[in-house]
């Protein structure tokens, strides 16, 4: 009988030794965890995006959005910073006019142009791109009646792809055209022309952009210029060409 206590006394002890270790590590995992702030896990998001480079300058201005909110913003040396639209919605109060910040991103080979994946004000705030794709609003949604701009163009407008799509004026408002478009009037669209532009879009805290309608370099000689990406016109609904689709009878 003593030998079988001994022997049940010598497993108990070998097993709480065991998982002592186990139960050790297991915690200390937890208490890490535990000790992150919401805004600490929200910071460190997704990817480690300790490798891009950081770029740093002052806010002269943001790029508001035709349909409301902001694109990115223009730094002191007229480089354009693009952010996300999940990172737009997280703009308002953190980063403002003046701000030196530091961007973490990719910069154009030949554009001035920056694709920020973090942006970090010098009150220390940082905004980092999470990746989930925010919906924006849609150009039927905008109300009102249409906007005129017009001044001196100071930078052509870029997006975060390279892509020409308008032009910033001196005066700060941005006045957007689809890529295509963009290019058949890139000659308006120089540095020192002047421009004027109509069309919807918006006027708030953070600038005023549209969606133009119409653009030249006075207000007599303005052209029609189709607003998005919309594809080239074809026969009219009910014609008999409306239902062909074209290249169809080549194969």
């Amino acid at each position: 009988m003593r030998s079988l206590l001994s022997l049940s006394g010598l497993i108990l002890a070998s097993s709480v030794a065991v998982a002592a270790p186990a139960h050790k590590e297991a915690s200390s995992g937890t208490t890490f965890a535990s000790r992150q702030t919401v805004t600490e896990k929200q910071a460190t998001g997704v990817y480690d995006l300790s490798a891009l480079p950081v770029f740093t300058g002052s806010v002269v201005q943001f790029l508001p959005a035709p349909h409301g909110g902001i694109v990115g913003f223009v730094l002191d040396d007229g480089t354009q910073v693009f952010v996300s639209s999940e990172q737009a919605h997280t703009f308002a109060g953190l980063i403002k006019v003046g701000d030196k910040v530091d961007i973490r991103g990719i910069k154009g080979q030949v554009l001035p142009i920056i694709r920020a994946f973090s942006v970090t004000s010098p009150r220390g705030r940082t905004v980092q791109d999470s990746f989930i794709e925010m919906p924006l609003h849609s150009p039927e949604m905008i109300t009102g009646p249409d906007l005129v701009l017009h001044g001196e163009v100071w930078m052509p407008l870029y997006d975060a792809g390279g892509h020409l799509t308008g032009a910033v004026l001196k005066d700060h408002s941005v006045i957007y055209l689809s890529p295509r478009e963009a290019a058949r009037v890139s000659d308006l669209l120089k540095a020192g022309q002047t421009l004027f532009a109509v069309g919807g879009g918006s006027s708030g805290d953070l600038g005023i952009a549209i969606d133009a309608r119409e653009i030249g370099p006075e207000a007599d000689k303005l052209i029609g210029v189709a607003v998005g990406n919309v594809p080239p016109p074809g026969p009219a609904p009910g014609s008999p060409g409306y239902d062909l689709i074209p290249g169809a009878d080549e194969h």
